[in-house]
């Protein structure tokens, strides 16, 4: 079940990754162009524009796919929240060895991939993507079912509620009070 209200912080994870998701388009679309002018333009090897053009429809997919992640944080998946956790821990991995060669930028990002994580873990968040299964339930007032009092006829009752017994009850089917 989804929360009525998206968290800010979703919000602003959903624009972001539209904005990354344009930004791949634009970059896609100009390795597109970069592939057909250097095969035409400066007649050099088929393979160079290729590769240009195959990396240039590479990175427009990755745009769709973000666009599709935005999507799915915007409208509270579950599916784009497990995997912003993943593109997060990745990050971190990532930004981890590009530090071992000598990348102090990567510092912050390392730092806002943890936010990210963090984030990404509060009860209110996992709340609205439907991943939040509280501990203990909280308890709903239960309906005491009143049954009219009988005749005593050889019939059997339960004393706590009224239910009609059997004879080989030893306990009452309704409220399961022991009988004697």
């Amino acid at each position: 079940m989804v929360a009525a209200t998206r968290p800010f912080g979703i919000t602003l994870l959903a624009v972001l990754h539209i904005l990354q998701a344009i930004l791949c388009f634009v970059g896609g679309i100009a390795l597109l162009a970069l592939g057909a002018f250097v095969h035409r333009g400066f007649g050099m090897h088929r393979f160079l524009g290729g590769i240009a053009s195959f990396i240039g429809v590479v990175v427009l997919v990755i745009g769709l796919l973000y666009l599709g992640l935005a999507w799915g944080l915007w409208f509270g998946k579950g599916w784009a929240w497990t995997i912003s956790l993943v593109l997060a821990a990745l990050g971190i991995i990532v930004s981890l060895l590009s530090l071992f060669r000598g990348r102090v930028f990567t510092l912050i990002i390392i730092l806002l991939d943890i936010i990210i994580i963090y984030y990404l873990l509060t009860p209110r968040v996992r709340t609205f993507f439907g991943e939040y299964k509280p501990a203990v339930q909280p308890q709903q007032p239960t309906q005491s079912i009143q049954f009219a009092p009988q005749p005593t006829g050889g019939s059997k009752f339960c004393s706590n509620c009224g239910a009609p017994l059997l004879d080989s009850d030893k306990f009452c089917s309704h409220c399961g009070k022991a009988l004697q």
